[in-house]
């Protein structure tokens, strides 16, 4: 069976059976939106349906003639009105079939909030300023209690009140179609990520680190060793937070030597000349710059995997509404994190930068370990 046809079917048993037995409206007009239907028209009518709610009138011939004056002869397409009461099961039962309707609406709507964190992400990267991503996080958990919210309502199971802060409530209701097609154009008119870009500002990061361990603590608060894609360099990084961490020296004979004995059955590690060299460019090079290329890197990463996730999940009957919503949420707290080290650096990231005088390692500089 195909899936949009499933839907569609849905979402006529839905509207036919309020229209035959109108007193479900009342229950079903709480928790169940016009934007939840995927087709326009139906949409059409079931607004229709929630204006005349208390008006009266709820009848296929009225419902018609509602259409009719509202939309014209060729929008209201009256001859629909026939396919929504053929589609309708003998006895049927529109709080199930609104159920339905309501999970696929809810499905989609969250799926499409990944696109928002995408282009607020490439928005605060551009900006180097993590304000755009943090307030578009704040919006997108808003929006997913809410969608939990709705669907608790629709199950009759219990929840908490959801209540939005007020400064964010024109902005939820703001993430509609509209503004994501207007966030997938953002994407489109920039360019797509770079992994050996990414990749050369990694290996950039691991060197900075061995020269500069003082760094190590802050660095390691927003990128584990698990969100390094390149197993080699994983290992070598992972190496290089188990000694700070452990109170250990860090350099590059000690981190080369740990790295080989953990990884003695794997995986590959880089070639002994590709760490001398990053460790070499990590005594000269500026530390919050390198800090924040790689923060820039993972910011657009995680939302590029948190949105990919979120719409594979939606999309997989499996995948209930309710861990749809922590998934969400797991996303904008795991972007939320890593864009703080795109605001100004720290003192202490500062104070790891090179000597401004130029005086380097190899004339007596002094490294804390």
């Amino acid at each position: 069976m195909n899936h949009d046809d499933v839907v569609r079917l849905a979402e006529q048993g839905t509207l036919g059976a309020l229209m035959l037995r109108p007193d479900a409206l009342e229950q079903v007009r709480r928790w169940l939106r016009p934007d939840d239907f995927a087709d326009l028209w139906h949409t059409q009518v079931y607004t229709a349906l929630l204006e005349r709610h208390h008006v009266g009138g709820l009848d296929p011939n009225s419902m018609a003639a509602v259409l009719l004056d509202r939309l014209g002869p060729r929008v209201a397409d009256l001859p629909r009105f026939t396919q929504l009461l053929t589609a309708t099961p003998p006895d049927p039962q529109p709080l199930a079939y609104a159920r339905m309707v309501a999970d696929g609406g809810l499905r989609r709507e969250t799926a499409g909030l990944g696109v928002l964190l995408q282009a607020s992400a490439l928005n605060a990267v551009t900006h180097a300023d993590p304000a755009p991503l943090t307030t578009t996080c704040a919006v997108v958990d808003a929006d997913l209690d809410l969608v939990g919210a709705r669907w608790a309502q629709a199950t009759g199971r219990p929840h908490d009140d959801v209540v939005v802060p007020l400064h964010l409530r024109a902005a939820t209701r703001n993430t509609g179609l509209a503004a994501r097609t207007a966030a997938d154009k953002y994407l489109q008119a920039h360019p797509l990520r770079d992994p050996d870009a990414e990749h050369a500002h990694l290996v950039a990061l691991v060197g900075t680190l061995i020269a500069h361990p003082d760094l190590v603590p802050d660095v390691v608060d927003w990128l584990p060793p698990t969100r390094v894609e390149d197993p080699g360099w994983r290992a070598v990084y992972g190496t290089t937070i188990e000694l700070a961490e452990l109170g250990q020296r860090v350099d590059l004979t000690t981190v080369a030597w740990a790295a080989h004995a953990h990884a003695h059955h794997g995986p590959d590690l880089p070639a002994l000349e590709d760490l001398t060299a990053a460790v070499e460019a990590g005594w000269y090079a500026h530390p919050p710059q390198v800090i924040r290329q790689v923060a820039a890197d993972q910011v657009r990463h995680l939302a590029d995997v948190g949105a990919g996730h979120l719409r594979a999940a939606a999309t997989n009957p499996a995948t209930l509404v309710g861990d749809l919503v922590d998934a969400g949420h797991a996303i904008t707290s795991a972007l939320r994190i890593t864009a703080t080290a795109l605001a100004p650096q720290t003192t202490a990231v500062a104070a790891a930068s090179p000597n401004p005088t130029g005086v380097g390692r190899d004339a007596g500089q002094v490294v804390s370990r």
